[in-house]
This record gives structure tokens, C-alpha cells and sequence, in this order.
């Protein structure tokens, strides 16, 4: 995105309250990503993984997607080289987020490799359409808040569904139905809120090759296809 085409209105984030801002704008993401992580406790004591293995996942490897995949994987008896390469295919997206936030990022390698971490798809989109605002000296830590919050609530909310989830789902059976969607209709609403008219053409392109690749099946591969869709549209409307 270019800096012509990110929103004007928006005030820069003042200097002192740089950390208390990032978490802020990660409240919208924490809300989405509570209940979806509580689902994964439940599925992972499911799969019969312990409480301290389940929690353990979020913790280490903190791929919302994949480890839903890794559970399916352990109840088929996947071998673990196909698991390792699925995991990073349908992980490999994450190759075309560090390009378009690394000229807002500080240079040092450390700060990095922490937010590369803890970057997400939600984490992503709303540093793209915040981070520019963010003044430059404190983006690193703008970042870091913002990706700490996001990661400590999915953790909270695994340890949630792992020590409490079936009681949850007994007392108030509607929450295992709401959870399902929480997490897309989070994605969804921050889409709808960093697009612009420049960012149109690369969205509609994204959304049908993406819906194309799911209607054939291809759950895994849409993503990734509907991503590199969506960027070459943009690279090509704006060359």
C-alpha cells in the first residue's frame, strides 16, 4: 500500500502513549480471538493431548489454522513430514506480509524476528492500516503491544477451553455455535475496514479466486491463492 492511498483522516498516534495505543487497537482482535482459541482447548483434551500439551501449542506454535490441522493430523495418524509440510504451506502467506510491513518496521533484527512471531492474519491487517499513522521512533513497540495482546489472549483463551471448555459447552450450548464464526467475522470486519477504492480491485480479485479454490475443495490452497491474487492486482493496477 502505498502512502497516497492509506487514509489521511487519521491523527498520528501521539509518542507517549504508543504501547497503550497498540493495545488498544488490538481489542477489536482479543474479542475474535478468545473464543476461537477456547475451541481449541476443547478440541485439543478431544484429541487427547494433556491440558499442559495443549496449552503448550498456543504458546510455541501460535498458528490458529495449523494447529487445528495438527489435531486432525494426530487423530488420523498423519505422518509428521507430510503435517510439517502442510503446516507451512498453508502458513506460506505469511511470506507476503514481512514485505509490505517492513518499511514501517525498525531496522534491528531482533525487534524482527519478534514481531515476525507474532504476526497473525488480524495482527497483519490491522497494522497495515495503522502502523503508517504510529510515529516512527516507537512502531516497534506500537508492534510489539499490538502482537503481545493478540498472542496472550490466545493463550488465555486455550487455557480457557482446556480447563473449563466443557462446562461452557454444557451450561450454554449456544457459545460452541457463536465460536465457529467469531474469528471469520473478525477477519472479515477488519478487511471492510482498510479497504480503500485503490485496495477494491485487489480485494474482489482475492475473494474470487479464493472462493473459486474453496468451492473445488482446495480449503488450504485458497488462502494462499487468493493472496497472491490479491497482490498482483494491486501490483498491476498501480504499475
Amino acid at each position: 500500500m502505498s502512502r497516497s492511498s492509506a487514509p489521511q483522516s487519521q491523527p498520528s498516534v501521539p509518542i507517549a502513549g504508543a504501547s497503550w495505543s497498540g493495545l488498544k487497537a488490538c481489542l477489536p482482535i482479543m474479542i475474535g480471538y478468545f473464543p476461537v482459541a477456547v475451541t481449541f482447548g476443547i478440541a485439543g483434551s478431544a484429541a487427547g493431548l494433556s491440558p499442559l500439551q495443549v496449552v503448550l501449542t498456543s504458546v510455541f506454535v501460535y498458528a490458529g489454522a495449523s494447529q487445528f490441522l495438527l489435531l486432525a493430523s494426530i487423530k488420523a495418524g498423519t505422518p509428521w513430514l507430510w503435517v510439517v509440510a502442510l503446516c507451512s504451506l498453508l502458513n506460506a502467506r505469511h511470506l507476503l506480509y514481512g514485505p509490505l510491513l517492513s518499511r514501517f518496521l525498525p531496522p534491528r533484527l531482533a525487534t524482527r524476528l519478534q514481531v515476525a512471531f507474532l504476526l497473525t492474519d488480524e495482527v497483519f491487517a490491522t497494522a497495515l492500516h495503522r502502523l503508517e499513522h504510529v510515529t516512527p521512533a516507537h512502531r516497534g513497540r506500537w508492534m510489539m503491544m499490538l502482537g503481545l495482546g493478540a498472542w496472550l489472549t490466545w493463550i488465555s483463551g486455550t487455557a480457557v477451553g482446556v480447563y473449563a471448555g466443557d462446562g461452557l459447552e454444557q451450561h450454554f450450548p449456544v457459545v460452541a455455535q457463536v465460536m465457529r464464526f467469531a474469528l471469520p467475522a473478525l477477519f472479515m470486519a477488519l478487511v471492510c475496514q482498510t479497504v480503500t477504492r485503490e485496495l477494491r480491485a485487489a480485494v474482489l480479485a482475492a475473494l474470487a479466486v479464493g472462493a473459486l479454490c474453496a468451492s473445488l475443495g482446495y480449503t488450504t490452497l485458497a488462502i494462499v491463492a487468493a493472496a497472491i491474487a490479491g497482490c498482483v492486482t494491486f501490483r498491476l493496477q498501480n504499475a
